[in-house]
């Protein structure tokens, strides 16, 4: 699943003429077209806390779900990790636009690199699962992140409210 996600990302040129929306064969699909919406809604509704939105749509349809419980947290949590990835990739394509073509090869290796350490990083943390759990919870946590780097992204994008900026300078300890 990684690998096209680096494929796609490994030209910039594609990474900023990327058109958000969902892929073809998702646009269609009612379930992925009312996560996109409620996801909207929870952040629009929720301006100083958009990360009380993470987990909503995951933790609602787990609660829906009859049967395999295991495997209900693994297929939702991958269902609100898709509308997720959409606000990821269209704040990744936003954050490229003033760029020269040196700079989006980099945020584009940047995030090559995030996404292999967030593989890694969320492996790892399924392995320290029970058996039987360990593919949802991992699914969870690659939620969590796609979401996070999301938000981050978005913060920083024009209307968006005042980028942060630090206190002070970073400064180099010796």
């Amino acid at each position: 699943m990684l690998l096209p996600r680096l494929a796609f990302l490994l030209s910039p040129i594609l990474l900023l003429s990327f058109v958000p929306a969902a892929p073809a064969a998702a646009q269609g699909n009612p379930t992925i077209a009312s996560d996109r919406a409620a996801l909207a809604a929870c952040l629009r509704d929720s301006r100083s806390q958009r990360s009380s939105c993470v987990g909503g749509i995951a933790v609602s349809c787990v609660r829906a779900a009859t049967g395999d419980r295991r495997a209900a947290e693994f297929g939702c949590a991958r269902r609100e990790e898709a509308a997720w990835r959409e606000r990821l990739t269209a704040a990744m394509q936003q954050s490229g636009r003033g760029l020269d073509a040196g700079q989006r090869s980099r945020l584009a290796a940047l995030h090559i690199t995030w996404e292999g350490y967030i593989a890694q990083k969320c492996a790892f943390y399924g392995t320290t699962q029970r058996e039987g759990w360990q593919a949802g919870r991992q699914a969870g946590c690659e939620l969590r992140e796609v979401a996070a780097r999301a938000l981050e992204l978005e913060r920083g994008m024009p209307g968006q409210g005042a980028q942060r900026r630090p206190a002070q300078p970073p400064r180099i300890i010796r």
